[in-house]
């Protein structure tokens, strides 16, 4: 081997390395939204899914000293019932929807490891 065919290969080993380890990590972390009516078919799955729903009125359920949040999200033709191991965040009551990251369990409720909120009237104008 010439001498600069071995710079080339040595210089692009380190670039393809690298680019493997990104795509490994954008892999693991990739996932698609779906509705809540799309779940009933995707409740056998053991995937890592993205829900994002509208939080059920009267659902919420927090046990402080565990602490165990437990409530429902639905859109118009489905619910499911959701169990996240953590902290109430300080808004979650004003929350008109609920973007949530995890796995079904066996009885049928979404184990959530990520919980986001979106509060539109945080970013409305004043009237």
């Amino acid at each position: 081997m010439t001498k600069k065919v071995k710079i080339v290969v040595f210089s692009l080993l380190p670039a393809l390395f690298l680019g493997w380890l990104a795509f490994q990590a954008f892999e693991n972390s990739a996932a698609y939204y779906y509705t809540i009516s799309e779940t009933s078919a995707l409740e056998e799955t053991d995937q890592k899914l993205r829900l994002k729903g509208q939080l059920v009125e009267g659902s919420v359920d927090y046990n402080s000293s565990i602490p165990r949040l437990e409530f429902s999200l639905a859109d118009q033709d489905a619910q499911v019932e959701a169990v996240y191991q953590g902290v109430l965040p300080d808004n979650f009551h004003h929350a008109q929807e609920v973007i949530v990251e995890g796995k079904f369990n066996t009885q049928g409720q979404f184990l959530v490891s990520k919980l986001m909120l979106q509060c539109p009237s945080k970013y409305e104008g004043e009237e």
